[in-house]
């Protein structure tokens, strides 16, 4: 190239002919980014008019499509009705959509760099701090509240509690929070991880007897990358030596019958169950590829780099297979839904411990499923399709991205946002910004 002060030199007719053919090539691409990228606002718009929970800033699990929403009421969460663990209800998924979503919002504002984007990353995060002040147990992160605004059920889990320290690292770590807000974010994210670690990084009920459930504690893949990002994040934030020493302690530990360490554990990638309509698996797995994508960002010793982008390559070509799910989504679809949760209670049974809980709260699934037929479609042609591209975006390998990219740039304009029940799409946003509008994962 030349430099400002060189004449131009004219382009042959050749030449200008490639270009020409070039750029018309690149049109339906860039066509295709137009509409992602209006799908993916649109899809933002529609969380904010009827899936945020506005008394805490939190995502609610699915509304009306006129914003109907019922709340438990302090009475039914006291008795765990319909069930302890809040399964089946609006408020079950509060932080582990908020934190997903947080990642999305701090990638939306990286690229617009305006405030509305700020505002609505900030709320989100204001209501995730909220969820780990509500309980009177240490650790204990609560899923959502009640129709009161503080009475919640007494069950969290490990599937609540990573996206909410993954969703506040991702945020202090932005440049949006003030100082303030970022030095109380990370000495609340401290205390809760010091907690769970004294729990044997295992999740506390916010009841007396009623157990743990779920935690980061066991020999697999999931929980190695989660439990590893937990620990390597919170000494980015705030300095402690203890979470760096017990990150490269536990990183290189054998664990379970196979003696592997956690670090081969993650080069393997984790496994999304095969693409049918009964197996949905990415949703809950896509956290751990995130924790995977964050340890790649943190992690200065090339060798351990390349171990965990291993494992987030393996899991973007396994993801892939979920793609082809949206094929079965159909617009003409009049499936119902019912909002009205409280059919369940006729269900409903005392619980003593999380484990009765559990164990009602799957004996009621197949009953939520007979009544509200839509919720599990939606599950199958939206949220897992829709959360497999954002995998395969996680993985930030190139060539991955480029095999898949046109078929996850049109995923994101054939749904119809104001008809979904369910708000798991709000990963589309994640989608967006991470690989269309953002070129690649953070």
């Amino acid at each position: 190239m030349g430099t400002a002060g060189e004449a131009a030199r004219p382009i042959s007719r050749r030449a200008a002919l490639r270009m020409g053919a070039a750029l018309a090539g690149m049109a339906p691409l860039a066509r295709a980014d137009d509409a992602a990228g209006l799908a993916a606002e649109a899809a933002h718009a529609e969380i904010w008019r009827r899936f945020v929970d506005r008394r805490i800033d939190a995502l609610l699990h699915y509304a009306g499509l006129d914003s109907e929403v019922i709340l438990p009421t302090p009475e039914e969460c006291g008795a765990c009705m319909p069930n302890g663990m809040s399964w089946s209800l609006p408020i079950e998924d509060g932080p582990f959509f908020g934190g997903i979503y947080l990642h999305g919002l701090c990638r939306r504002w990286a690229v617009r760099r305006d405030d509305e984007a700020a505002d609505k990353a900030r709320r989100i995060a204001s209501g995730l701090m909220k969820m780990a002040e509500i309980g009177q147990t240490p650790g204990f992160i609560a899923r959502g509240l009640g129709a009161d605004g503080r009475a919640h059920y007494p069950a969290s889990s490990e599937d609540q509690a990573f996206p909410w320290f993954y969703g506040l690292w991702r945020y202090a770590r932005s440049g949006i929070a003030g100082e303030d807000e970022r030095r109380a974010i990370v000495a609340r994210m401290g205390a809760v991880a010091r907690a769970i670690e004294g729990h044997g990084w295992q999740i506390p009920c916010d009841r007396e007897g009623f157990g743990y459930r779920g935690g980061f504690h066991r020999p697999t893949g999931r929980d190695a990358s989660r439990l590893l990002l937990v620990l390597r994040a919170l000494h980015e934030l705030d300095g402690d030596a203890h979470w760096l020493r017990e990150y490269r302690r536990l990183l290189l530990e054998p664990v379970g019958k196979s003696a592997r360490t956690r670090a081969e554990l993650c080069a393997e990638g984790f496994d999304f169950g095969p693409p049918v309509a009964d197996e949905s698996h990415v949703w809950t797995t896509s956290m751990c590829q995130a924790a995977l994508r964050g340890l790649v960002e943190l992690e200065a010793d090339g060798a351990l780099r390349a171990a965990f982008q291993r494992g987030l390559d393996a899991s973007a070509d396994r993801a892939s297979a979920h793609l082809g799910r949206a094929g079965r989504y159909d617009r003409a679809n009049a499936l119902r839904f019912d909002p009205d949760w409280r059919f369940l209670n006729g269900a409903w049974k005392p619980q003593r411990t999380c484990d009765e809980a559990i164990a009602l709260a799957r004996s009621q699934l197949p009953l939520w499923a007979a009544r509200s037929p839509r919720g599990p479609w939606e599950d199958d042609v939206v949220r897992e399709p829709l959360f497999a591209a954002w995998v395969i975006a996680l993985s930030g390998n190139p060539e991955i991205v480029a095999r898949h990219r046109e078929s996850i740039v049109a995923l994101l304009p054939r749904y119809e946002w104001r008809r979904l029940w369910t708000s798991s799409f709000f990963i589309a946003v994640n989608v967006q910004y991470d690989l269309v509008a953002g070129g690649g994962a953070p």
